[in-house]
């Protein structure tokens, strides 16, 4: 009862402080509160990958130049994407000295990799998204609530049929209909609070889309855990584990929507 008593009150807290952050920080700012979020994520994310050659200050500047690129689109793109390249791999060129390093360069490089173009770079999407309209960030945020939900309490009533056993073995094939169901349903409810101009049958199919992604986006994230013997990321959220636990599902679903909005509403 208290486990439960504590994750809801930090529910509503983060709930709370992610509303009012969306509808009214100032665009620098917001970008400056993501790119918080993302680099103590990236931390926990070192943490459970151990690195046995690395550098945070080296994927906090190239997050830092992600940021940049989402932010005032300076530099662009192709530039970003090559200031990371050169930068990571002038690095272990001075970082590598002994032949015993070899052994995890490959797995160390992967690792610097993945913080940016794993985290830095889709997170980012959340900034776009909040560009187009708070609305669209808030459809999102409360599809992949609604949907977790489902799947979380549906699936562990009836789940039966496990899908990912290794990445996430509570996660079921009913657990995973479920979100998709409740995301649809979601979707609809969210552009009657969050008023967006699509008409009902488009919200519904981008929200079950969008809860399918994550429950795609959430178990990758578990992968990294398990492999590391974790169950949380970090324990930084009281009854929630670390900031990596909580934003795992907008990993895959931040860009997707985007995407979606981009290819899909625009044309409906």
């Amino acid at each position: 009862m208290k486990e439960f008593l504590t994750r809801t009150a930090t529910s509503v807290f983060l709930a709370l402080f992610v509303y009012f952050g969306v509808m009214y920080l100032p665009h620098i700012y917001f970008s400056l509160f993501l790119f918080i979020v993302i680099s103590v994520s990236v931390y926990e994310f070192i943490k459970l990958t151990e690195p046995g050659t690395g550098s945070l200050i080296l994927i906090y500047f190239n997050g830092l130049v992600v940021a940049a690129y989402f932010t005032f689109g300076i530099p662009e793109l192709p530039f970003a994407i090559f200031i990371n390249l050169f930068s990571i791999g002038l690095f272990f060129l001075i970082a590598i000295k002994k032949e015993q390093q070899l052994k995890s360069f490959v797995r160390d490089t992967g690792i610097h990799f993945m913080s940016v173009y794993y985290l830095f770079f889709p997170l980012y999407y959340l900034l776009r998204l909040r560009e187009i309209g708070p609305e669209f960030l808030l459809f999102l945020i409360f599809v992949i609530a609604i949907g977790d939900s489902g799947a979380y309490f549906i699936g562990r009533a009836i789940g039966k049929h496990k899908i990912y056993p290794i990445a996430s073995p509570n996660k079921s094939l009913e657990g995973i209909i479920a979100a998709v169901i409740t995301a649809g349903f979601s979707g609809w409810l969210s552009i009657i609070i969050f008023p967006v101009n699509i008409n009902a049958l488009t919200a519904i199919f981008s929200g079950a889309l969008i809860g399918l992604i994550s429950q795609v986006s959430d178990p990758v994230e578990s992968l990294f855990k398990r492999s590391a013997g974790k169950k949380d990321s970090g324990s930084i959220l009281p009854g929630h584990g670390g900031f990596l636990d909580r934003i795992d599902s907008y990993i895959f679903c931040a860009p997707s929507l985007y995407f979606i909005i981009l290819y899909i509403w625009k044309t409906m």
